[in-house]
């Protein structure tokens, strides 16, 4: 397989460079659409960078791949990262954000097998940073200036200084309403608007948790590996089972099982 890690940084910063960042701020209305709501945003950028890359995946490394604009036409998804090696693909995570000219997005990568995530590739395309993490091997954070180790943070005396984002998408009522409203007390809730991006703020130290009402291959497949790697706690919220590719229901990283005991209690407990 070569040198895997280099050889995916290598396409992503080529895909970055020919299909996405010429698109940044620079997008025309007939190059946007949406998908499942009126804020679900796919734009050329999403879809030929998805094109793009998932070939040059397979001639690394010939599996299934999941992508998340093919899998938006395709509800098999789920069933087919279960099985085997695949790839997971999200073109551009945040993509409401790069739809709005804001910097919160990047590119997500994830290779699993029989679902577990085994290597993730989070590439900031603004930054040219790469967060990287390979199973057992730990969490990276590299630059042009090098590679360095990185590590989730110590959890604070002070629980109002925790800093995550929140969501319910995909919960149902009457728990969706009852879990929205607990959200809202937390002091350091925001909406980063991407996936990616808050996975490397937990990783990195620099933020608390990240819960979602529902999770996607593409979406958590990369962060759940990354946050587990740097020494953080993630698992599915109703089960606390580990989290596996192709799998749905609510789902949470944190930057350590303290934090992670506690939102669930006092935000995702029946009681």
């Amino acid at each position: 397989m070569g040198d895997m890690k280099a050889d995916v940084f290598a396409l992503l910063r080529q895909v970055s460079a020919e299909l996405i960042l010429p698109r940044f701020q620079n997008l025309h209305a007939d190059q946007i659409s949406t998908k499942s709501s009126a804020t679900d945003f796919v734009t050329i950028a999403d879809t030929e960078a998805e094109q793009w890359i998932s070939p040059r995946l397979q001639a690394i490394f010939d599996c299934e791949v999941i992508g998340e604009e093919a899998s938006a036409a395709n509800d098999s998804a789920g069933d087919r990262v279960l099985s085997g090696h695949a790839w997971t693909i999200d073109p551009i995570d945040g993509t409401s954000n790069f739809v709005k000219g804001r910097e919160r997005f990047c590119t997500m990568i994830a290779l699993t097998l029989d679902g577990v995530p085994q290597q993730a590739w989070i590439y900031h395309q603004l930054a040219d940073t790469l967060y990287y993490a390979a199973a057992g091997e730990g969490a990276f954070c590299i630059t042009a200036t090098g590679e360095n180790r990185i590590y989730a943070g110590p959890t604070a005396e002070n629980r109002d200084e925790w800093v995550g984002a929140g969501n319910v998408l995909g919960v149902t009522e009457p728990a969706k309403s009852v879990i929205q409203s607990r959200m809202k007390q937390l002091a350091g809730r925001r909406f980063p608007g991407s996936a990616g991006i808050q996975g490397t703020l937990i990783a990195s130290g620099r933020e608390d948790y990240m819960m979602h009402g529902n999770c996607t291959a593409w979406d958590h497949a990369p962060v759940d590996l990354l946050c587990r790697e740097a020494g953080g706690h993630s698992a599915m919220i109703e089960t606390g089972a580990p989290y596996r590719a192709g799998q749905s229901g609510p789902y949470m990283a944190s930057a350590n099982k303290a934090i992670w005991d506690h939102l669930h209690a006092t935000v995702w407990n029946d009681e």
